[in-house]
């Protein structure tokens, strides 16, 4: 420690100088100062005592607490005549002003102390000035008085403030997008605080490092730093500020339930502790979050409220922002909301905030445009078309949702001026940025999330090529958006063994749950999804690939690939259902009419197959069940397959379904009945998963199923060890996992590389959590998070459970469940069941299914076979052969 961190040397100097390091030791040093001080009749030390306790009570988030004791030291010291501890007192008074939302009166305390201030005291009351100016949105002003400061400690050698004023310089650069130097500044600061052992303040400027990385759209990185710093503020609180940052992170990431309970819980620490600055900025972020969430009285509510706020305290930039959340939760339609877009791009344009001025141009641009193209006003459009180029030259150096927001908007324009080439281009040139940013992710729940970002520009490209009519356009726009994430090399957690550790400790939870009363239970359950959230946040980390995935979708190498089968794949464009049929090196398309109308039908014929596959309710409902079943399911193939029967051949369909079709049981509407069907979550990954089977087993070569295929048979089903033990007889040799020894790590250990893998076991698919979806084996679940362990995903694999064939479709028919992550670690095909299943039929199914794999059939000709067998009624032993699908290439 130099000379200028040993100023004051006094017990209750020693408490001041630990507020950054430990902010509950100076609490209660500074308590025993103020005692001896009191005792001895020492205003001077009675001051310097209560500052310490001022700034410790801020520091634990507790702002009455922090001026009741600065006042008081502020009181104390104009009593005894000491003007120089007076005006510290009013500097470390004003910083906390400022956050409780008085910054008008905290500039008044500076003010007051500035003529008493002389040397390095002066410098640290003006960085306490530049702080105060940062948070009314005087950026400028505050930039400067932090480069003031700064020069001045320097000279001083004053490091704790030099570290301090390089982290208000450091979040201020941050702000304004000056990311390079931001991180300069931080990185120099967290240097500084821990060679000095200031753990908060070094837990603080971590968690800024991530703030720089979330402002740059490294997710990955920000997370690891956010993690560091909360290893820190979980021991203690955390605090408001950080947790709107992980909020603005989960928001960005699309994480939207956890993005709205960061921001709740941000809300509620600020109010607790009395930070109105905080509580202001909370109630913003909540409304960004629900406007994310479609939920847009929530969002113009709170954002009313942030913006009431933020006036109050004289923050016009802060306010500028709440008017613009405010302004997208309303309708576009309303005759004042253009002037008002207007109004408030110019107010953030003025606010030295780079990056949202840019967005709130943009968005007033797209509204003109829109208006003037609905209006048929050509003038206009040209004057629109100069601010969205200028727009868009501008935001080459901001994020990249905003950069490809601005080639939308330009393939907008040059839509308006008849520019249809140009168009394609600048949507393309917006899809490759996000194409890149989605594979820097490394985390499925991530790279499945940012499909959203490109949502405007494929629903743009595809409307282009509706337009045009061409079959080929309509599908190269449709898998060039569809399912990208599968398209990625999955990516390893930075922390594997931490994650096995997570995995082992979730297993045994769970089955303790199942196995425990109500009441423990109740606790585990919670102990679960604290597991769980651990299991998340530790994925989130995984870092990416450099590159994105590849725009060029091969049509042609598709319609060869084919041969004798179908491709169908069917895209919702605005609600419409729309289908591509390719066959015999010809490509078809046309509209098949509501989209809502399909996914009602299958709604209400899974309704009825659940009625009839679980028994439930007297035999004139399940009857009803039944017709109710038949007639859906008429409908379905006519809505479907009616209109294009002439185009679908003979042979074999793979299948591309939209939405909620993925849980469609296909095998029951007659056009698919008999026939080996596959379904994919796109062709370009039909195309892959094909190239991945011929590699596994050329022609030559031994068919797989044929190889030491691994049974593996989980507990609680009455047929599971007897469906394993059945197949063993068929299938010998194999490797056999049964009882206590099928557990969860055995199990991977086997399917790593394996050929052929079977698992008979419970399966649950998570709706409030996807990838938690799982099998249950001797030890607990397997889940999805267990298979992207494996270093060589197996074969083929036959999922003998229920339900477990479904996955959760999110934008862009991005998939999350069993399934997909098994497609997507390099699994050819996979077998598994959409639906409650019969345990008895599913054991005749799978029999009879892998003694057509061992014959040597492709897994689509086997499941169709075994189909077959179960005849063309509708019952329980039907619905459940139908139940199962082919997934991959067949």
């Amino acid at each position: 420690m130099d000379s200028a961190d040993q100023m004051d040397d006094s017990p209750a100097g020693k408490a001041l100088h630990l507020v950054t390091a430990d902010p509950a030791r100076a609490a209660a040093l500074a308590d025993a100062a103020l005692a001896a001080a009191r005792a001895g009749a020492d205003p001077d030390q009675e001051t310097v005592a209560l500052r310490a306790l001022g700034l410790a009570a801020r520091e634990q988030h507790n702002a009455d607490h922090g001026l009741r004791h600065l006042r008081r030291a502020r009181r104390v010291a104009e009593v005894a005549q000491l003007p120089v501890r007076a005006a510290e007192a009013r500097m470390s008074l004003a910083l906390v002003l400022a956050e409780a939302g008085q910054p008008q009166q905290a500039l008044r305390e500076i003010d007051a102390a500035s003529p008493i201030l002389r040397g390095l005291p002066a410098a640290r009351l003006q960085m306490q000035r530049a702080l105060i100016l940062d948070r009314l949105g005087r950026f400028d002003e505050a930039m400067a008085g932090y480069t003031d400061a700064l020069a001045a400690f320097r000279r001083s050698g004053d490091r704790l403030w030099q570290a301090r004023a390089l982290t208000n310089r450091g979040v201020l650069h941050t702000y304004r997008g000056s990311l390079r130097q931001a991180e300069t500044d931080l990185r120099a600061a967290e240097h500084g605080y821990a060679e000095l052992d200031q753990e908060l303040a070094l837990a603080q400027v971590r968690h800024n490092l991530g703030f720089v990385l979330s402002r740059a759209g490294d997710i990955p990185g920000a997370l690891r730093w956010y993690d560091l710093a909360d290893q820190y503020f979980a021991r203690t609180t955390r605090p408001a500020i950080a947790l709107m940052d992980r909020g603005e992170l989960l928001l960005g990431a699309r994480l939207l339930p956890e993005a709205r309970a960061a921001a709740e819980a941000a809300l509620d620490a600020a109010r607790a502790s009395r930070m109105g600055l905080y509580e202001a900025q909370a109630r913003l972020m909540l409304a960004e979050v629900a406007l994310a969430e479609a939920d847009l009285p929530t969002a113009s509510k709170q954002a009313q409220a942030a913006y009431r706020l933020f006036s109050r305290q004289n923050r016009p930039a802060w306010a500028a922002l709440s008017r613009y959340v405010k302004l997208r939760a309303s309708s576009p339609d309303e005759p004042a909301h253009l002037r008002q877009a207007r109004s408030v791009a110019r107010a953030l344009a003025a606010s030295s905030w780079p990056i949202p001025a840019l967005d709130a141009r943009l968005y007033a641009a797209r509204v003109a445009l829109d208006r003037a193209l609905h209006t048929g006003q050509r003038a206009k459009v040209a004057a629109i078309a100069g601010e969205l180029s200028a727009i868009r030259a501008a935001s080459r150096g901001g994020p990249v949702q905003l950069r490809a927001r601005a080639w939308h908007a330009e393939a907008l324009r040059r839509i308006a001026t008849g520019d249809t080439a140009g168009a394609r281009r600048a949507l393309n040139a917006g899809m490759a940025l996000l194409d890149r940013y989605q594979a820097a992710l490394g985390a499925t729940e991530l790279r499945v999330m940012a499909g959203v970002y490109a949502l405007d520009l494929a629903s743009t490209g595809l409307r282009l090529a509706v337009r045009g009519g061409q079959a080929r356009a309509i599908l190269r726009w449709s898998e060039r958006w569809r399912a990208a994430t599968l398209r990625l090399p999955p990516a390893r957690p930075p922390d594997e063994a931490g994650l096995a550790a997570d995995l082992a400790e979730l297993r045994r939870t769970v089955d303790e749950a199942a196995q425990t009363s109500a009441a423990l239970g109740s606790t585990l359950l919670r102990q679960q999804r604290m597991i769980e959230e651990r299991i998340r946040a530790r994925s989130w980390q995984a870092s990416g690939t450099e590159t994105g995935t590849a725009s060029g979708i091969p049509l042609d190498r598709i319609a060869v690939e084919l041969a004798d089968q179908t491709l169908v794949e069917l895209i919702d464009i605005d609600g419409t259902l729309h289908i591509v049929v390719v066959h015999g090196g010809r490509f078809h398309t046309r509209a098949l009419g509501a989209l809502a109308t399909v996914t009602d039908e299958l709604q209400a014929l899974r309704f009825a197959l659940r009625r009839i596959l679980t028994s439930r309710g007297t035999d004139d409902s399940r009857a009803a069940a039944a017709t109710a079943a038949r007639f859906a399911v008429h409908q379905l193939d006519s809505l479907i397959f009616g209109a294009i029967q002439p185009w679908l051949g003979a042979g074999g369909l793979v299948l591309v379904p939209v939405g909620a079709l993925h849980a469609m049981p296909w095998a029951l509407l007659p056009t698919c009945a008999g026939r080996p069907v596959t379904v994919v979550p796109s062709a370009s990954e039909w195309l892959t998963a094909s190239a991945r089977r011929r590699a596994a087993h050329p022609a030559t070569a031994t068919p797989p199923h044929q190889r030491d295929p691994v049974l593996v048979a989980g507990p609680g089903l009455a047929y599971a060890e007897a469906e394993v033990q059945r197949l063993a007889g068929t299938l010998a040799p194999v490797k056999m996992l049964l009882g206590p020894d099928a557990t969860a790590e055995a199990a991977l250990a086997a399917l790593d590389g394996a050929p052929l893998a079977h698992l008979a076991a419970h399966g649950t698919f998570r709706t409030d959590n996807p990838m938690f979806s799982h099998v249950r084996l001797a030890d607990g679940p397997l889940t999805v998070y267990d298979l992207e362990r494996l270093a060589c995903a197996p074969g083929t694999v036959v999922l003998s459970a229920c339900d477990v064939g479904l996955s959760a479709v999110h934008p862009g028919e991005e998939l999350m469940g069993l399934s997909t992550a098994l497609l997507q670690l390099g699994t050819a095909t996979v077998l598994a069941s959409v639906l409650p299943a019969l345990d008895s039929a599913a054991q005749e199914l799978m029999v009879e299914m892998h003694r057509r794999l061992a014959t040597g059939d492709t897994p689509r000709l086997a499941l169709a076979g075994a189909q077959a067998e179960f005849g063309a009624g509708l019952d329980a032993g039907t619905a459940t052969a139908a139940s199962f699908v082919c997934f991959g290439a067949g």
